[in-house]
């Protein structure tokens, strides 16, 4: 009985041995996913991109299942030859079921071309994941293009929640699908960066997973005269991402790599925006470069005004407002020493007016991708800001509303219509007494002088209306809260007063006198001898 009941015995364990084994098998998976899992206390240029795929072939592309796997798996391997560790596309040890990374077949897109990938919006993938358990999404559709295929896709981002614009390719064999389908990926590709230090014009980043190189150099690196923009993350208290925030009109360029930090030049519109510590803030930049052969760039007021800026003047310039500035600074002198008129500083490359809606169309140009836009209404500088023209197909500037100081210029000109009349008709009064003295007729000379000092002070009468003029507007643009209205008036205002002080000035009645007083003292004594 002995041996029979070890034997039983060891069956038992036998048994409870094989019924723990799933269960054991579960207790390593999730250990597993959680060493995979990305660790917020890890620096960023440890952790890889976690990178979704998603294909979805139209029908008429012809593609079976075998077809769609065997792409599938092809472009796996391609990936991981040139891609290497920086993308995660496997997590090991993860139920399938779970599994959110990877090459996928789509299911979800209701139009498999590229219309219908193009029609897509951020909001339609946030619905869809919200959780976001990726780093990196690209939606690809292929779809038949005469005798070949055309292979499209788009880049979600999962820190700056931006979709990219479409890109296209075109393949004429079905055998080089997954190269093409490679080559879009690594086109779309964005690499993300974390801005860890702010020294004034020059900024430390630090790219995520580049301390995993890649097999192939040329892909998914950053590199010298690479732009980024960067953007802001707010987060709460628990960590979550309440907001998201791009940056307006600033830029990093790429100046120096090394593998774990770059450094970059700020070009930006902003004053000190990536400057100061923030409180749950994290502070990103996202790679973007031109797709766009043109961008069609639009003038709106700020508030709720409804105008259009028709006839703006739009100048580009690769030269920053401050380089603008010496330059004119340097010609001011040049003119003050040599005595020739003032020269207007060639700096400007290109010059458009806005059609009716306030918009221009402005073509990116690869040998100088950054440019500065200086808008101007008449000669006034209304706004000018860096721009990257064709990393977007349509974009917006809010510029002051420059209706009220375009209305004080207007009364102003009428206002110095009135003064060159009133200054041209004191002359003819003044040179009218003048010539009554020099043929000795004192009693016209002494009824003219008297109508000149009895009538109004015409100086006094100017500075009065342009008081009114400078009131009323500055009062206009107070109620806007638009100070660069308030300082365009109070230039403008000073410049017409200054003018009205220099030809109205009383001093001119008493010089007549004076000289007046000279001739009859020259008369008298001419008769004395």
């Amino acid at each position: 009985m002995a041996p029979f009941t070890g034997l039983k015995l060891y069956c038992g364990i036998l048994i409870l041995g094989i019924l723990f084994v799933p269960e054991t098998k579960t207790l390593y998976a999730q250990a597993a996913a959680a060493e995979t899992s990305v660790d917020t206390n890890t620096h960023i240029s440890l952790n890889p991109y976690r990178t979704r795929i998603e294909i979805a072939c139209d029908p008429e592309s012809r593609l079976d299942e075998f077809e769609r796997q065997q792409l599938h798996q092809k472009l796996s391997q391609i990936i991981e030859r040139s891609v290497g560790e920086k993308w995660q596309l496997n997590e090991s040890g993860v139920p399938l079921q779970d599994v959110n990374t990877g090459i996928f077949e789509n299911r979800w897109l209701p139009l498999c071309t590229s219309i219908g990938l193009s029609r897509l919006q951020p909001e339609q993938i946030l619905a869809r994941y919200p959780s976001q358990p990726f780093e990196k999404l690209f939606l690809i559709t292929i779809e038949p293009a005469g005798i070949g295929y055309r292979v499209s896709g788009r880049e979600f981002d999962y820190y700056s929640q931006r979709l990219s614009p479409l890109s296209e390719k075109i393949t004429y064999e079905k055998l080089f699908l997954a190269e093409t389908t490679f080559d879009l990926l690594r086109d779309l590709f964005s690499s993300v960066v974390s801005i860890e230090t702010v020294e004034g014009e020059l900024v430390t980043v630090s790219e995520q997973a580049s301390q995993f190189p890649t097999p192939d150099p040329e892909v998914a690196t950053v590199k010298n005269n690479s732009f980024f923009l960067p953007f802001f993350r707010y987060l709460n208290r628990d960590r979550e991402v309440k907001n998201i925030q791009i940056v307006p009109w600033t830029y990093l360029q790429i100046e120096k790599v090394d593998r774990k930090h770059a450094t970059c030049s700020v070009t930006s519109g902003l004053r000190g925006i990536l400057a100061g510590s923030r409180r749950r803030v994290e502070t990103l930049a996202l790679h973007v470069q031109p797709r766009f052969q043109a961008t069609e760039l639009s003038l709106i007021p700020r508030g709720t005004s409804t105008q259009t800026y028709a006839g703006m003047k739009v100048q580009l310039s690769p030269l920053n407002p401050q380089e603008v500035r010496q330059l004119q600074i340097a010609a001011k002198k040049e003119s003050e020493e040599t005595r020739k008129p003032l020269k207007e500083p060639d700096y400007v490359t290109a010059e458009f007016l806005t059609n009716r809606s306030g918009s221009i169309a402005i073509d990116a140009d690869p040998e100088q991708p950054l440019i500065w836009l200086y808008i101007r209404s008449g000669k006034a500088l209304v706004a000018n800001v860096p721009y990257l023209p064709g990393i977007d197909s349509q974009i917006s500037l809010q510029i002051p509303d420059d209706r009220i100081r375009l209305g004080v210029e207007g009364e102003l000109a009428v206002l110095n219509g009135e003064l060159i009349e009133a200054v041209a008709e004191l002359s003819m009064k003044m040179s009218r007494i003048r010539r009554w003295a020099k043929s000795e007729d004192w009693d016209k000379v002494n009824t003219g002088i008297r109508q000149l000092e009895s009538e109004l002070s015409p100086r006094k009468n100017f500075l009065d209306k342009l008081n009114a003029i400078r009131i009323s507007a500055v009062e206009a643009a107070q109620a806007q809260n638009n100070r660069t209205a308030q300082a365009r008036i109070a230039s403008l205002c000073r410049e017409t007063g200054d003018r009205i002080d220099r030809f109205l000035s009383p001093t001119g009645i008493i010089d007549l006198k004076t000289e007046i007083q000279d001739l009859k003292q020259l008369s008298g004594n001419n008769r004395n001898r």
